[in-house]
């Protein structure tokens, strides 16, 4: 089930940290931290939990390497916890009982929110009798149920892994990220945009395209940051002017059908339709100027009058882009080689000169435009803003916080006295390990995206 697919993936990095205890007997102990024993139980609880996870995302974990790999991780993880049990009493970080009991009252809203999202996803809505809900809601229990949840075990189990909370917080608490080092982040980032977008308008707004498609579907963890602008732009405001629909597919279809024919008649294949001469479409762009050029000599004659470009969009033009008091100001952002806008569009944008300039009534695919010149856009680094700054200084922390806690817990790693048995020992060489810790991490940073892409 879907629904279900998705919070297993929130709740993944949870479940697997906690495994079901049993009683042990020594051929059950796997390996020793410290004295402390790694149960086959625990172990084997981490390796489904990773077999259940990866498979979610496609991966075949019946591939012999696959489970060689997530073998090495599951015993790695195994004592990574165990031996973060040990220091948080060490380091005096037992959860006191009110602590306790914050993290069961945020666990037990966590649980009612998936609820409330399987309800939703069965299509229960607010106008829903109380017994459609009720049977829906043992529905969704039931399947939650079959995979291992429950209420009870879930709070228990945050419970639990808040203390893991507790002990990262003091781990990471030393990390800090500087200004310089958030000015140098800013200006690498500038230097490869510049390498990837200088003189390549068409590449950086096929980037800002995609932006906008992620941004509109929700998918804003796919959008990229640009911080460079390529040379050439220039800002436009215009007048968008409707035109009756007929009138405007008239011209439009005949200069499609002119430049079909123009295009085959090039590579020298034969046309059987009758051939559209530039005439007829130039005839058919100036019925459609004709049809607004009451409109548009009233415009200039306010223009003439001393009346002020940007106060007459308002007033005159039907483009919903354009009704905000900062986009009338800077315009939409244009260069000779755009290719966000209509071409006709794109092209009249460049045939003014200067700052200030308005151009002649061109016919485009919505209608007749008048634009004007309103600046050029500087060329460069984008500006480095308090609110880039804070953006820039949280990945930075973030990755700086993931960097002291990783090599704090090696450097616990390395003090530790582990002990393998023979079991353990014999799918525990050090370069497979190595091999299994590079790929998994790689695979989970890829299936986390994935999991918060599809939670959103």
């Amino acid at each position: 089930m879907k629904m279900i697919t998705r919070l297993l993936a929130l709740l993944m990095a949870l479940m697997l940290c906690l495994p079901a205890l049993a009683e042990t007997t020594a051929e059950d102990v796997l390996a020793t931290v410290n004295g402390t024993p790694v149960t086959r139980a625990e172990y084997e609880e981490y390796l489904n939990s990773m077999k259940e996870y990866y498979t979610t995302y496609g991966y075949d974990v019946n591939d012999a390497t696959f489970v060689a790999l997530l073998r090495q991780l599951a015993m790695k993880t195994a004592i990574e916890y165990k031996l973060m049990d040990q220091k948080i009493v060490e380091m005096n970080l037992a959860m006191t009982e009110e602590e306790k009991a914050a993290a069961a009252q945020t666990a037990k809203a966590d649980w009612e929110a998936v609820i409330n999202e399987g309800l939703t996803y069965y299509g229960i809505t607010e106008t829903s009798t109380e017994d459609e809900r009720a049977a829906k809601l043992l529905q969704v229990l039931a399947e939650l149920e079959s995979m291992g949840y429950t209420e009870e075990t879930y709070i228990e189990e945050t419970v639990t892994y808040a203390n893991y909370d507790k002990l990262y917080a003091e781990i990471i608490k030393t990390a800090e990220v500087t200004d310089e080092e958030v000015k140098a982040h800013f200006d690498s980032l500038v230097a490869a945009d510049e390498v990837s977008y200088k003189g390549n308008a068409a590449a950086y707004e096929e980037v800002q395209y995609m932006n906008q498609m992620y941004a509109m579907y929700g998918m804003s963890d796919y959008v990229t940051d640009l911080y460079y602008v390529p040379e050439g732009y220039r800002g436009m405001s215009h007048i968008l002017l409707s035109v009756e629909e007929t009138v405007l597919t008239a011209y439009s279809d005949l200069q499609a059908k002119y430049e079909e024919q123009q295009s085959a008649l090039e590579e020298g294949t034969e046309v059987t339709d009758t051939l559209v001469t530039a005439e007829e479409v130039e005839a058919a762009r100036l019925a459609v100027i004709a049809s607004v050029q009451t409109t548009i000599d009233e415009i200039n004659a306010k223009l003439a009058a001393g009346e002020s470009f940007a106060s007459l969009i308002p007033q005159y033009s039907t483009d919903p882009g354009m009704t905000d008091a900062a986009t009338i100001a800077e315009g939409y952002a244009v260069h000779m080689d755009s290719i966000m806008w209509d071409p006709a569009f794109r092209d009249a944008s460049f045939t003014v000169d200067n700052v200030g300039d308005v151009t002649a009534p061109v016919v485009g695919s919505y209608g007749v435009h008048i634009l004007q010149y309103v600046r050029d856009i500087p060329a460069g680094a984008v500006e480095l803003t308090a609110e880039l700054t804070e953006t820039l200084r949280a990945e930075l922390l973030s990755a700086e916080r993931s960097t002291v806690y990783n090599s704090t817990l090696e450097a616990w790693m390395a003090e530790a006295e582990i002990v393998y048995s023979a079991e353990a020992q014999a799918f525990m060489s050090e370069e497979s390990a190595e091999a299994a810790e590079e790929t998994t991490e790689e695979t989970a940073e890829e299936t986390t995206e994935e999991a918060a892409e599809a939670a959103e």
